[in-house]
């Protein structure tokens, strides 16, 4: 078709937007259960949508409902030669705080599906197997995509995130690159400049071993299991490497253009592309003395205590920061039928999370931070509204979680500790002979506060913006937590994920990747 602009005098394009795209299938290098490696032909401009294919085998399982498919990837890493362009270690809480923001109907009908995260709740129906549709538990919250069976106390399993023995009939999920590393939001790499030899290296979480306990490598690492009869089933999972793929995506212009991508990110002529880079920091929040927590109707805090975010130098956008169990022990009792009280213990494992449940504290936290010397914030913030909020100005997008998730403001006592309210909780305990989410996992304790974290934004303006950063003095980041409260239930030891984004520059000298943190400078003439 004629170019309108054509038939306009000055406004005429000097250079054609012929584009084609090439798509092809690349095998892994080297592939194990616990290595990857990815070599990427130089030739063209790598595309964002280029995407890895992987499929978990196990006994019935379903990938932890926040973190899905993440849950595989302990890190990746994106390399030049032996520049490291961009690594992202702790993936599975990053994107678990990330695709929060996603509308629940594109996690229900697109996310659920290719990444295996299943944090969109609906209202719980009634199990055809009660008579006359007594089920206390119908209207109340449950992870979307349950399949009600006629047993009234085994609800299935999906299909669609059911992970099971056989390549048949486990489901494949898929990872965009750009979601591993996100330079790709930014830039698309043009390979055909690069004399490296660009490679991609991931590190994979393991579940080798069916016994809960204090190793990496045990349940809930990959794949969390149904109960059966209120007791958890621990099982091992396990990648099938053969299906491991990457659908690559790479983008032809005319000579022309071609030419203007060098221009872009030739470092001779001074010139480079700004991207986000993502800084990862593991802090600890310490368990208080068991003697001296008191019973579950008490609230206790640890007190004050400050972590320090090492980024002098950089142009800060975001940060974001979650709090994990780092040795969470669950022992609720429930009834079942015939068999008394059955304890769960699955230590550093959450029914539903996994061992990646970003937990709120029984109580709202207070918090504040500290930038260039100076508090961010008039007053300490504890409000779970206002976190929220605060958290919706770092991509401009309210976070899209049910509030029980976030935390426990809208299921709990407003007085002593707290408690749980029996006619607020998102999923009911364990009742002999009644409906119960697959098979008997624990909701209340499971599911609720789980899906915590904080953001703040550090640009000037709302949104995110590459353009728009605060560049960090000499003094680093510090985040002020004034109170973090437990109980005699929840007194563990958490560990504070921490993710810095801030911008960095991409420019090529000769081929060979240079980059550079923090603003730019003027180069000598």
């Amino acid at each position: 078709m004629e170019n309108p602009s054509d038939n306009v005098m000055g406004r005429t394009d000097e250079i054609p937007a012929s584009m084609r795209v090439a798509s092809s299938v690349l095998e892994p290098i080297t592939i194990s259960q616990t290595t990857c490696k990815f070599v990427l032909e130089s030739k063209g401009i790598l595309s964002r949508d280029t995407c890895l294919q992987f499929q978990l085998l196990g006994s019935s399982q379903f990938l932890p409902i926040g973190s899905g498919i993440y849950s595989l990837i302990k890190t990746a890493t994106l390399r030049a030669g032996a520049t490291r362009i961009c690594e992202m270690p702790q993936l599975a809480f990053y994107r678990s705080m990330t695709h929060a923001y996603d509308t629940p109907s594109y996690r229900l009908n697109y996310t659920r599906l290719q990444k295996g995260i299943n944090t969109t709740v609906a209202n719980t129906p009634v199990s055809p197997g009660i008579v006359g549709d007594t089920n206390p538990f119908a209207g109340r919250f449950q992870p979307a995509g349950a399949s009600v069976g006629s047993d009234p106390v085994v609800t299935n399993l999906s299909p669609d995130i059911e992970i099971t023995n056989s390549a048949a009939t486990s489901p494949v999920f898929t990872i965009y690159l750009r979601e591993l590393f996100p330079i790709l939001d930014s830039i698309e790499l043009p390979l055909f400049l690069m004399k490296d030899e660009v490679a991609i290296d991931l590190t994979f979480n393991v579940q080798t071993t069916a016994a809960d306990g204090a190793g990496p490598n045990t349940n809930g690492s990959l794949a969390c299991s149904p109960a059966v009869a209120g007791a958890d089933v621990q099982n091992t999972c396990r990648l099938n490497t053969e299906s491991v793929l990457m659908y690559v995506d790479t983008i032809y212009y005319a000579n022309e253009r071609m030419e203007l991508v060098d221009e872009a990110v030739n470092d001779s002529r001074g010139m480079s592309l700004l991207y986000t880079d993502v800084m990862t920091n593991v802090a600890n929040v310490g368990q208080l003395d068991s003697t001296k927590v008191g019973a579950d109707d008490t609230t206790f805090s640890k007190g004050s205590f400050t972590h320090i975010i090492p980024v002098s130098g950089f142009a800060v956008k975001n940060i974001l920061w979650c709090y994990n169990t780092a040795n969470r022990t669950s022992a609720s009792s429930s009834p079942a039928s015939g068999a008394g009280v059955i304890t769960q213990t699955p230590t550093f494992y959450n029914g539903f999370f996994g061992k990646y449940a970003m937990s709120a504290t029984v109580k709202p936290d207070t918090w504040n931070i500290r930038v260039n010397d100076q508090l961010l914030f008039p007053e300490f913030i504890s409000n779970p509204s206002y976190k929220a909020q605060e958290a919706g100005y770092v991509y401009g997008s309210p976070v899209n979680l049910n509030q029980a998730l976030y935390s426990f403001n809208a299921t709990a006592q407003k007085s002593g500790a707290f408690l749980a309210n029996a006619n607020t909780q998102l999923f009911g305990d364990y009742v002999a002979n009644q409906y119960e989410l697959w098979g008997g996992l624990n909701g209340i304790q499971d599911l609720t506060g789980q899906q915590h974290f904080v953001g703040v934004n550090l640009s000037t303006m709302y949104g995110d913006s590459n353009d728009d950063t605060t560049l960090i003095n000499q003094k680093p980041i510090e985040v002020i937590h004034q109170t973090f409260p437990v109980n005699s239930t929840t007194n563990f030891n958490y560990n504070a994920f921490y993710y810095v984004e801030h911008t960095k520059r991409f420019s090529l000298l000769g081929g060979a990747v240079r980059l550079q943190n923090g603003p730019g400078l003027p180069k000598a003439i």
